[in-house]
């Protein structure tokens, strides 16, 4: 036993010569691709002298306490340390040659190697104090102790590093530093700075970080972003697909050199989209939030990654409301910004009755409080140019459509706090406006339909890259605007024996292409419309217009249908819903279809119930068909009767089924909004005809609503 026991003695002192032989010559060893695999288990063999130094110290400070006997407590720390030293010295020997295939460097590494370093030497040494202190007691337990209690320190100090070089700097205390994170300020936000680097910085720094340059790639610095690793520029501004950095984040997981690696925090796809957009854009570093547009793709993936901006804090006091309420006249309205905010809105109406004093009124009242300003269209002057100095927190001013001009870009640049103004079809030129744009909160300015050329606001654009300047729609030519719908007339559906169809459209020489067969118009085979079309009979209208230079408009079309036999009399068996009434027994007759709206008056609405009405006719007559106009909306509960039966005879005592009808259902993204339900009937000597329609009670599975009474809506009754 004594023998293995020194051999593993003379092991331990060969392993720690060897490391000390190793630092020495550390810059010219070049490692052995057999001896990278063991360098590469050292994550594997550092949880050995954790906790083997841990049940040590334990053993060492509270063993005594133990119903332990002395001599065996000490065999058992002399033995957990002998494990410790093995262990540690064979975990620094893997680092050290994991060290050797690069990417290692920093203030991190540096601490975490010699802190490793340090605790195999001093293993080695509290083993040999131990075997000459042990059953001694006195001053050399203590200083053993103190020794362990040391070494304990240094395994946490080397822990620690080591987090760091794996997971990033700061692991440690990252969850308490995430949830104190502030929430997105939209106004002072840096694209950069505040939502793509914390992104990197949580996923993507613990491999590539000043102390850990994985591939030779650090992206702790725009600097070094810029300057890309081995494989090339992670960054080339403007292009997505040249851009190593997404190239690498978008790879698949199991892939070796996946961004983040597999095991690893991922980006989320909101997260990925938003650094993809960034680098779209131009990677910009240094571009504010606030100078993209509003729907700026950007703008939108900084909500779905860090939520909805904050809401303003303001750190003046409110106006008293008794001031607010005398400021306020027909031609100016002053009110707050938001409930319980100190911040007030205000904006002047009526070009004839603005005046300079009213201006200055509200800004001896409440300059302080004011925060957006709306002047538009107002006759201004000098002197409220002066005037607006008073507002000390305005943030916004709408000065659109005034006699404003260069003279104001200077006075508007003095106000602090200014963070839009819009401009639009005033009299400011590019000088006026590079004055402007010096304003130091500034980031949004409106110059629609003025004489700054494109050529003046795209320099003014790279000069000022923290605003942005919005020119509005400037068409260059290239532009392919579609036509507006064209127009059928009458508004009605049905007809008694004829009608007249107009259609029209409302730009001048468009050519109009129609069908009246079912077939779809086009340009070349439909016929052009020149006249009023005259139809007996039920048709389908289908235009579409076309102009050079125009893409085509949609088409159109309208179904109408030729009234059959008119009745003498009609009576509802039943009464439609309150809300839904129309013209009762009327309005299925009446020659008039209803609209979009079913609450317009034309519309009959049963929910849940069925409809019955009956028709009475002064002589017999011959029925093939009887036809009921529904509308369709199955979103909104609307579907086409269930069934419908068709009665007749020649009263009521004698009326006999006729017909008993089951429409088809459709697809709810294929319904049309109206529908004619055709029903055929073989009848003679008829006076008497009963109409009765069920809705779906309950709407049938995999329909919206499902499981819920239906709504039937009818507008006219036609029987041929």
């Amino acid at each position: 036993m004594r023998s293995i026991y020194a051999l593993l003695l003379n092991l331990l002192l060969g392993l720690n010569v060897f490391i000390l032989f190793f630092l020495f010559f550390e810059s010219r060893i070049a490692v052995p691709t057999a001896l990278q695999v063991f360098g590469r288990a050292h994550p594997l063999f550092l949880h050995f002298p954790i906790v083997l130094l841990v049940l040590a110290w334990l053993l060492g400070c509270f063993g005594h306490r133990l119903d332990i006997q002395r001599t065996v407590a000490d065999r058992l720390v002399h033995a957990l340390l002998l494990a410790s030293a093995w262990s540690a010295a064979i975990t620094v020997v893997a680092g050290l040659l994991l060290s050797k295939e690069g990417g290692y460097e920093g203030s991190g590494f540096f601490w975490h190697k010699w802190t490793g370093i340090a605790l195999c030497f001093l293993s080695t040494v509290l083993l040999w104090y131990h075997q000459r202190a042990r059953g001694r007691a006195g001053g050399y337990r203590r200083v053993f102790l103190a020794g362990l209690t040391l070494s304990l320190m240094v395994l946490l100090m080397a822990g620690h590093f080591g987090a760091g070089l794996t997971h990033g700097e700061d692991y440690l205390f990252e969850p308490l530093r995430r949830g104190k994170q502030k929430v997105l300020d939209v106004e002072t936000a840096i694209v950069f700075q505040n939502l793509v680097y914390p992104i990197l910085e949580a996923k993507c720094l613990g491999c590539h970080s000043s102390s850990k340059a994985k591939g030779g790639l650090v992206l702790a610095d725009t600097a070094s972003m810029l300057k890309g690793g081995e494989g090339g520029p992670a960054l080339v501004r403007g292009s997505v697909e040249e851009s190593l950095l997404i190239e690498r984040l978008l790879l698949d997981l199991d892939h070796e050199h996946r961004m983040p690696p597999k095991g690893k925090p991922q980006l989320t796809p909101e997260e990925l989209a938003l650094i993809n957009a960034w680098v779209a854009s131009g990677a910009d570093f240094n571009i504010p939030l606030s100078a993209l547009p509003s729907d700026d793709t950007i703008r939108r993936l900084a909500v779905a990654v860090y939520g909805p901006p904050a809401e303003a804090v303001y750190d003046f006091p409110p106006a008293d409301a008794a001031t607010i309420a005398k400021l306020n006249t027909p031609y100016r309205v002053v009110s707050p910004v938001a409930h319980a905010s100190p911040a007030l809105a205000a904006s002047f109406y009526g070009r004839a009755s603005y005046t300079k004093q009213s201006l200055e009124e509200l800004a001896a009242a409440v300059g302080k409080q004011v925060v957006s300003l709306t002047l538009s269209g107002m006759p201004l002057s000098a002197g409220d140019r002066e005037a607006l100095q008073a507002f000390s927190n305005l943030r916004e001013l709408l000065l659109n459509d005034t006699p404003v001009d260069d003279t104001w870009g200077k006075a508007l640049a003095a106000l602090p706090e200014l963070r839009a103004v819009s401009l639009s079809s005033t009299g400011i030129t590019e000088a006026g406006l590079a004055e402007l744009l010096s304003a130091p909160a500034l980031r949004t300015v409106y110059v629609w339909n003025t004489d700054i050329g494109a050529d003046a606001l795209e320099k003014l654009g790279q000069q000022y890259r923290n605003v942005h300047i919005e020119r509005g729609y400037v068409d260059d030519g290239s532009t392919v605007l579609p036509l507006n719908d064209p127009r059928i007339a009458p508004a009605n559906d049905f007809f008694r024996d004829s009608v007249q169809v107009v259609l029209s459209h409302p730009v001048s020489g468009v050519e109009l292409r129609y069908t009246l067969d079912g077939s779809e118009p086009d340009s070349a085979r439909s016929e052009i419309y020149k006249e009023p079309l005259t139809l007996r009979s039920d048709a389908v209208v289908r235009v579409r217009g076309y102009k050079e230079g125009w893409h085509s408009s949609r088409e159109i079309s309208r179904t109408f249908h030729r009234s059959g036999y008119e009745a003498d009399r009609v009576f509802l068996l039943n009464r439609p819903n309150p809300r839904y009434r129309g013209r009762e027994a009327t309005a299925l007759t009446d020659m008039e279809s209803g609209g979009g709206n079913h609450a317009d008056g034309k519309w009959l609405g049963y929910h849940g119930e069925r409809m019955a009405a009956t028709m009475h006719f002064g002589a017999g007559i011959r029925v093939d068909t009887v036809g009921i106009s529904v509308k369709q909306d199955y979103r909104s509960h609307i579907y086409p009767p269930e069934w419908v039966e068709i009665w007749g005879g020649a009263d009521s005592a004698s009326a006999r089924l006729l017909s008993r009808f089951r429409p088809e259902l459709y697809n709810p993204d294929e319904a049309t909004p109206r529908r004619m339900v055709t029903i055929p009937v073989k009848g003679t000597d008829m006076r008497y005809v009963r109409v009765e329609a069920a809705p779906f009670v309950p709407i049938p599975k995999g329909y919206p609503a499902e499981g819920n009474p239906a709504w039937i809506f009818l507008d006219e009754i036609i029987v041929r």
